[in-house]
């Protein structure tokens, strides 16, 4: 289940989106000091909730749900069937065990999908740090062309202020052109910032969408795989039990949609992670676009930040 606490603390990005997000920043900030960039709030919020429902995958994850919401029915009737009957303890036995061989596979599956993202997130890291390196002597290069074009005027300004004698008025007029090419050069450069994290996006978006295809595979291919080996344990456990006690109908039925319920919430957990990871994403490169420095999950008050929530759902179109 999505749970979005309101509360004031910083999302916490993917690796991958805080690398890209510190980067661009320190690129940004490695401008000349007298390019003065224009001010921007420097507090975002976001309405987690509000995002996730709007996410494309939302209705696929609903779905979902609803199958697991399914299979309790039909267990939770079984269930009840199954208490009416008396249970002998050799069934007790029985369950326990079929208990135990399903914590062990959702133990399993844990792991193998906890190493899977490990080696798909290091493929994916080493990509984009080739790409930054790349987009930083760019940018870089771009900010020394900006002050080889900007810092004669600026300066020539500056002098033409310090020893030119000038009226308040003529003064007023000096001042408001120097502020007019300082703020010129800073555009230009917070443009080119954009269109290369734009470009790192653009970069990054094949790898990221085939990382998370060949995930989702490997969920339902362990998923079956695990199922498939669940079952032939049960039914080998069940065997001689099954010598000394008939179970009543529909023990076994309870043991297969009991399995069935544990592998379709791993996959409900593994569509929950890929949709969280997206909003993160998206909410870095909104972030990164309106020069945030932290961006919160609720409002609190005294503090003025400004609402990104329907730039990140606008981000889920493109």
């Amino acid at each position: 289940m999505f749970t979005t606490k309101k509360q004031t603390t910083p999302i916490r990005f993917l690796v991958i989106l805080i690398l890209s997000t510190v980067l661009f920043a320190g690129c940004s900030r490695s401008a000349t000091p007298e390019t003065k960039p224009p001010e921007v709030p420097q507090v975002g919020v976001i309405d987690m909730d509000k995002a996730i429902n709007a996410h494309p995958k939302y209705q696929e994850w609903q779905k979902l749900k609803q199958q697991a919401a399914t299979l309790r029915q039909q267990l939770s009737g079984q269930v009840n069937q199954a208490r009416n009957a008396t249970e002998a303890p050799a069934m007790d036995l029985q369950g326990s065990v079929a208990n135990g061989l399903q914590t062990a596979a959702a133990q399993e599956f844990n792991a193998k999908m906890a190493a899977k993202q490990q080696e798909l997130q290091a493929k994916l890291v080493q990509k984009a740090d080739k790409v930054h390196g790349e987009l930083s002597v760019e940018l870089k290069a771009y900010a020394q062309e900006l002050d080889k074009e900007y810092q004669p005027q600026i300066f020539n300004q500056q002098l033409k202020l310090q020893t030119v004698r000038l009226d308040e008025k003529q003064t007023a007029e000096e001042k408001k052109i120097l502020d007019a090419l300082k703020a010129e050069q800073a555009n230009k450069l917070a443009a080119k910032e954009k269109e290369l994290g734009q470009s790192l996006d653009a970069l990054l978006a094949p790898e990221k969408a085939a990382i998370e295809q060949e995930l989702a595979a490997y969920a339902q291919q362990v998923n079956a795989e695990l199922n498939a080996k669940t079952v032939a344990q049960t039914a080998n456990m069940s065997t001689p039990i099954a010598q000394a006690v008939i179970p009543p109908d529909g023990a076994v039925a309870n043991k297969q949609l009991e399995q069935q319920l544990g592998m379709k919430q791993q996959e409900i957990n593994v569509l929950e992670e890929t949709i969280l990871n997206d909003v993160r994403d998206k909410t870095a490169k909104v972030a990164i676009e309106r020069h945030l420095d932290t961006v919160l999950t609720g409002y609190q008050v005294n503090v003025k930040a400004v609402d990104i929530t329907n730039a990140v759902i606008a981000a889920f179109k493109k």
